[in-house]
């Protein structure tokens, strides 16, 4: 189940939601939350099988702290059949009811999130289980349209003939 350019998933987020549901389902649906010290230790490098992709994107998620271990565990973990995919105010709410001693603002979530989602981003592209970031090429400019040989709109004064 390759994509087109060989790599097994087309967005990090895909391979996220795969790893947190395979994590269920290894756990019996009894997953707690996911902690720095459960990653494993290396990869599965020859990523042939859903056993190696889920240590390949574990192993992807080193360096991240608990902080945003949970977070990527709160939306991109599994959800009921029909239930709307988690969101970021979801994940607020989430972590008021879970830590209610230490405050996180829907910014700072964000932020988060977009920290650690760049870090396993990285490290997937490096194993090529997502596709690498085609080079960016300069846009086109649109041509600059040339001043207008007559004005548009006319003056009052030039349309009843007095120069």
């Amino acid at each position: 189940m390759l994509d087109q350019d060989g790599s097994r998933f087309r967005k990090a987020e895909q391979a996220l939601r795969f790893f947190f549901r395979l994590r269920e389902l290894l756990h019996n649906g009894q997953t707690n939350r996911l902690a720095v010290g459960e990653l494993p230790a290396d990869a599965g490098w020859l990523a042939g099988g859903a056993l190696d992709d889920y240590r390949s994107i574990g192993w992807s998620m080193r360096g991240l702290d608990d902080v945003a271990l949970w977070l990527l565990g709160e939306i991109y973990g599994p959800t009921a059949f029909g239930v709307h995919r988690r969101t970021f105010s979801h994940a607020e709410e989430a972590w008021r009811r879970a830590f209610p001693q230490r405050q996180l603002r829907l910014r700072e979530v964000v932020l988060i999130h977009e920290r650690a989602l760049g870090v396993v981003k990285r490290a997937l592209r490096e194993m090529g289980l997502i596709p690498a970031r085609p080079p960016r090429t300069p846009r086109k400019r649109q041509p600059r349209i040339e001043t207008v040989s007559r004005p548009a709109y006319p003056r009052a004064d030039h349309a009843s003939g007095d120069a």
